[in-house]
């Protein structure tokens, strides 16, 4: 049974922050927590990040890698009170801080800011398009987004698995043992005098995969970057409506919704509301899911949950 629980193993995405420009009553500026078999990791962190994450329990010491989508102050204005309360508490391993140009000089002068003791090295790095950063089974792919100042969006990727087809085995009437592993490992076996080979009963299985896309208007690349993903966390500053009265560098629900159907998306979230929006998104829910279905207006400390995929046979 522990095999069958260690492939269902949850990815857990909250969405933290969901307002634009200003925080209002109900929502933080922009913020997104990611956990992946404990490693934690921040896409943003907007004024009012360290307090979700509390109200949420979420553990940010536990947090080593943050990802800055672009330099506005509404995407990276909660950093520097999360960086000192990480040092106040003790916090000794390092802190890596990713985004696109100008994060190794904005990370630098925000750490110069005040007077503090921090007892942890900060590394921030500078990302292009299509750089990755990549860790124990998982990488984290930059793709160019389409606002006023340097962006990017992020594409959390699991790394694919190979794994055994539940159905397959009951089709033969096998049972967990040794041979199955090897079998994993691309070997022939034999089991009860039969001979089995790897396709068989085996299966190499795509790993989940969950976009941010920070600010951006509607992107061609933007839908390259989220083909096929479990979730979308798109953009959809305001209705297209105002879109159409000449508002750039954002997106409309509709077109946020444009892009989850050309990428043929799992589900996608709708975040980064104008403050006209912040307490009704039902007019961009409606917009959205006249496009694309399977949508949902994201709340602060709202949280997703992503089950391991499995193979096509099951």
């Amino acid at each position: 049974m522990l095999w069958f629980l260690i492939f269902n193993v949850m990815i857990e995405f909250y969405t933290l922050g969901t307002s634009s420009a200003v925080p209002t009553g109900n929502r933080s500026l922009s913020a997104n927590f990611l956990n992946f078999q404990g490693a934690k990791m921040l896409f943003d962190c907007g004024e009012g990040c360290q307090n979700s994450l509390m109200v949420n329990n979420l553990g940010m010491m536990g947090i080593d890698k943050i990802f800055i989508s672009h330099w506005h102050a509404d995407h990276f204005s909660g950093l520097l009170g999360l960086v000192q309360t990480m040092g106040m508490e003790g916090r000794k391993k390092p802190l890596f801080i990713y985004g696109p140009k100008g994060t190794e000089k904005f990370t630098k002068r925000l750490l110069e800011l005040g007077y503090y003791h921090r007892t942890y090295n900060i590394f921030a790095e500078n990302l292009e398009p299509g750089s990755v950063v990549e860790d124990d089974d998982y990488s984290v792919k930059v793709f160019e987004t389409d606002h006023r100042v340097p962006s990017v969006g992020y594409a959390f990727v699991e790394d694919s698995k190979v794994k055994v087809s539940r159905a397959k085995m009951e089709e033969y009437g096998l049972e967990p043992c040794e041979e199955i592993g090897e079998l994993k490992k691309g070997n022939s076996v034999e089991i009860d005098g039969k001979k089995f080979e790897p396709e068989d009963i085996v299966e190499r299985v795509p790993g989940r995969k969950i976009v941010y896309t920070g600010d951006t208007e509607f992107s061609e690349k933007v839908v390259q970057a989220s083909k096929k993903a479990d979730l979308l966390v798109h953009d959809s500053t305001f209705s297209h409506e105002l879109r159409e009265d000449g508002r750039h560098g954002h997106s409309s629900a509709y077109e946020a919704a444009r892009v989850a159907k050309k990428a043929d998306v799992d589900k996608l979230v709708l975040t980064h509301f104008s403050r006209r929006f912040t307490n009704d998104t039902s007019e961009l829910v409606k917009e959205a899911s006249k496009e694309f279905p399977e949508v949902v207006a994201a709340e602060d400390g709202m949280k997703f949950e992503i089950t391991a995929h499995r193979p096509s046979s099951d």
